[in-house]
């Protein structure tokens, strides 16, 4: 991560900046091209599949977490019905194996190009067993919490022949991977993270049914016949909107949030004066939203795996027994929500090691001749960048953490379904991926006219310079 130094800019010259390249146009315009095409997939159901209403109730916590993570495609059993949760899944434990662990596989992450080529190619792989297991929960889990879903004219799964369970898993696993091609031509060919942006479209799109339902959840709690009926319903919906925005600003406050680290420069870069050194920033939400959705992909593997359970003690223990009892791993648990917690905090100071790495930083440094004033270079370096990540996590982590759980907490103080509480998982990735989105959108901007400006220069000087074949280098 290179140092950086204040730089301030008008929104209006942003703008201009974005909308006048034509790069990043374009890059946008893939971007929309392919997540309209992502939503409108989103909402055709699986052929065989007939729904009791216009999708399926995503109140549960399980089913909601399982939509979230699938972008939406899960309410309509479209061939997205499954997502991404199968490959985010995946990456974490490919993840987790390659910082040593598994030495090969840890030889692999430190590569370079190659090696995370290799890895991906491992991800891919095993996504498929998880894909199938997660369709396969999907299929039993409606048909069982469901009786009017039907399925082939079916409502058991027992019902349903090898060759139609075979049929639904492949289309399932189809729409996985269509996923996955979607979000990589998003990523490298568009703007922002591909699996975010997917996982984000279907979190926004849900935002006015969401208000709606909460609207009409609220009214039906109230006494219609109270005279200060429309008064009190009208105080009480104010109230839930006024508590979504302060939340909202919260979270995008403390996603903008940054610890600054001073860099020095040796030589002609040396500088007295504090105001003029430039900085290492660090987030204080450093690992950005990958900890939620991570967290979230854990928590839907036991309930999967108790779809291929018997009724019993193990099946009970994971999600209860399905007559309004909650299991011990479910959101809906104190002991679930503690689990949920737990996740979200050790996946922020894991990811955000990763992505900030203070051992190369220290290394990166050294050959730079930069230096952290008061710290020596190398190890020293590395364990203070370490140090300071470390205070940083201890505050952003249990933030996420918290504003993740409240929707259930919420719902248990206010009867209101945890989908419809305040803050959660959704808001989450709503403000940092939306904010990792802009952030993607600039740096698109600020090096496509870095290079256009290269060209220019180049075409209007390169006949002043000799030899013939000097490079574009040499006119800077």
């Amino acid at each position: 991560m290179p140092a950086t130094t204040k730089t301030y800019k008008s929104w209006k010259t942003i703008v201009k900046e974005i909308f006048t390249n034509k790069t990043v146009i374009s890059a946008l315009a893939i971007t929309l091209f392919l997540v309209i095409a992502f939503r409108i997939g989103s909402m055709l159901t699986i052929p065989g599949i007939k729904l009791p209403g216009s999708a399926v109730n995503s109140k549960d916590t399980f089913v909601g977490m399982l939509d979230l993570l699938a972008g939406g495609g899960l309410t309509r059993m479209s061939i997205f019905a499954v997502g991404v949760g199968p490959y985010i899944t995946s990456q974490i434990i490919v993840q987790l194996l390659s910082s040593d662990l598994i030495p090969p596989m840890a030889r692999m992450a430190k590569a370079g190009e190659r090696g995370r080529r290799k890895l991906e190619i491992i991800t891919r792989m095993l996504t498929l067993p998880f894909c199938i297991a997660q369709g396969y929960a999907v299929i039993a889990l409606l048909l069982t919490s469901n009786t009017s879903i039907t399925i082939f004219g079916q409502t058991d799964i027992k019902a349903l022949t090898a060759g139609q369970i075979l049929t639904l898993l492949l289309i399932m696993v189809a729409g996985t991977y269509i996923s996955i091609f979607i979000g990589d031509i998003i990523t490298k060919r568009g703007v922002g993270n591909g699996i975010t942006l997917l996982i984000l479209v279907g979190i926004v799109s849900s935002i006015i049914p969401n208000f709606r339902e909460a609207y009409l959840t609220i009214a039906g709690k109230m006494d219609s016949e109270s005279a200060n009926h429309l008064i009190n319903l009208i105080l009480a919906t104010g109230l839930y909107v006024l508590f979504f925005i302060v939340i909202l600003i919260v979270v995008v406050f403390i996603n903008g949030s940054t610890r600054k680290i001073p860099i020095q420069q040796t030589g002609q870069g040396l500088t007295t004066d504090i105001k003029d050194l430039p900085f290492l920033p660090i987030k204080l939400n450093a690992a950005g939203v990958i900890p939620v959705i991570f967290a979230s992909s854990i928590m839907t593997i036991p309930g999967t795996i108790a779809q291929f359970l018997p009724q019993g003690e193990v099946k009970w223990f994971i999600a209860g027994d399905g007559s309004g009892t909650n299991g011990y791993l479910t959101l809906n648990t104190i002991s679930g929500l503690v689990l949920y917690f737990i996740f979200i905090v050790l996946f922020s100071f894991f990811y955000s090691y990763i992505q900030i790495n203070p051992q190369r930083l220290a290394e990166n440094f050294e050959k730079g001749g930069k230096f952290i004033p008061g710290i020596k270079t190398g190890d020293d370096t590395e364990k203070h960048i370490t140090k300071v990540l470390n205070r940083v996590n201890w505050v952003g982590g249990p933030f996420l953490a918290i504003i993740a759980v409240l929707p259930y907490i919420v719902s248990e103080i206010t009867g209101i379904p945890s989908g419809l509480a305040l803050g959660g998982t959704g808001l989450i990735i709503i403000v940092t991926a939306t904010m990792e989105l802009w952030n993607s959108i600039r740096s698109a901007s600020t090096t496509s006219g870095y290079n256009v400006t290269r060209a220019r220069i180049a075409s209007k000087h390169i006949d002043d310079i000799t030899p013939e074949k000097a490079t574009v280098e040499q006119l800077w």
